[in-house]
């Protein structure tokens, strides 16, 4: 089935690696009943070389799984890595369209590749967009402080960090057919974050993406669960995700 595939890409954040989306596979394997080992790893070392293992299967949904060797990278170096992985990768399968699940500073460089597509034609069109816990406007102890910064009534930040603001300033490449689903805890405590990513900095990507995509959903998690590296094996968002990204379809 090489004509008309559509893989699905799993970014980990800032100090992950294959671990952080490990869940998230074995549960969309699952649900898509694959065995265990049918997906594709690429691995992507400091100098940026791209070296696979795996299987890129022939159904519908390849699974890739994307690993960073260098686990310090910022999101501008991931956004790089990854419009390179994708032109690798549609070089070798044809594809035109996919999706992306990403967690933390993964999240928000896959934003940073959308804001690439209108300039790029031959580039794989990204169309489901599952962000998780994203940095978009600051990090706790970096660029950002509990109950700090605040969303107002029309969903603009009171302040924007240099991402944020680079992503403002670029909102009309967006893609206006994407569809989103920004997932983000809280755990209860005064901070009102997941421990790293306050809400605010979390959710502030609404006030860009909202208006400009094909659809834009919110999923906040409260509790012990919500903490920023429990998220991507929360049995909930879990179900979540698979939901929006394999029993969606597009209209």
């Amino acid at each position: 089935m090489k004509k008309g595939q559509w893989p699905i890409l799993y970014i980990h954040g800032f100090r992950g690696g294959d671990y952080t989306t490990q869940k998230m596979i074995e549960s969309a394997l699952k649900c898509n009943g694959k065995k265990s080992d049918q997906f594709l790893k690429a691995n992507i070392n400091w100098r940026g070389k791209v070296t696979y293992e795996g299987t890129w299967t022939d159904d519908e949904h390849p699974i890739v799984q994307v690993v960073f060797q260098n686990k310090w990278v910022g999101s501008n170096q991931m956004e790089y890595w990854l419009v390179k992985l994708l032109f690798d990768l549609r070089l070798k399968h044809e594809f035109t369209t996919y999706d992306a699940i990403g967690h933390s500073l993964g999240a928000v460089a896959l934003v940073l590749v959308n804001l690439r597509e209108k300039m790029r034609p031959y580039m794989p069109r990204l169309k489901k967009l599952v962000l998780i816990a994203g940095p978009f406007n600051g990090i706790i102890g970096l660029g950002d402080l509990p109950n700090v910064n605040r969303v107002r009534p029309n969903g603009r930040p009171a302040f924007m960090s240099p991402t944020y603001f680079r992503i403002f300033m670029n909102k009309n490449n967006i893609s206006d057919d994407l569809r989103v689903l920004n997932i983000f805890g809280n755990v209860g405590d005064h901070s009102n974050s997941d421990k790293y990513i306050s809400v605010t900095s979390a959710k502030s990507i609404s006030y860009i993406l909202k208006p400009r995509v094909k659809e834009y959903n919110e999923y906040l998690i409260k509790g012990t669960n919500a903490e920023h590296s429990m998220l991507h094996d929360d049995s909930e968002i879990l179900k979540t995700v698979n939901g929006f990204i394999y029993y969606n379809p597009l209209p």
